[in-house]
């Protein structure tokens, strides 16, 4: 996988765990799967030697604790991390043109 097409599929899998947090919010399996799917994420990025993303990746689990029967209180900040790891793939995309 070139650099370029690394980018892509990342933003392409942070834009699915954008939506699938949306969708988690009311439901505590969801969150946990959105959880379990962000740890594969950190272990991806730690993999390819991505480390500054791995560490904004942590900081996201640090930050996400599913809770039953209540809203998640740190919804928005995620979900404003989420969307900051996007704009900075997307800013490193561009730069392999």
């Amino acid at each position: 996988m070139d650099d370029k097409e690394f980018w892509l599929d990342l933003i392409e899998e942070l834009e699915a765990l954008y939506n699938k947090h949306e969708a988690a919010l009311c439901d505590i399996e969801e969150c946990r799967m959105f959880g379990s799917l962000l740890a594969k994420l950190l272990e991806r990025l730690e993999d390819s030697g991505q480390y500054r993303l791995a560490d904004r990746v942590m900081d996201i689990l640090s930050v996400c604790s599913p809770k039953i029967a209540s809203h998640c209180e740190n919804a928005e900040r995620t979900k404003s991390m989420l969307r900051s790891l996007i704009e900075r793939a997307k800013h490193e995309a561009e730069l392999q043109r």
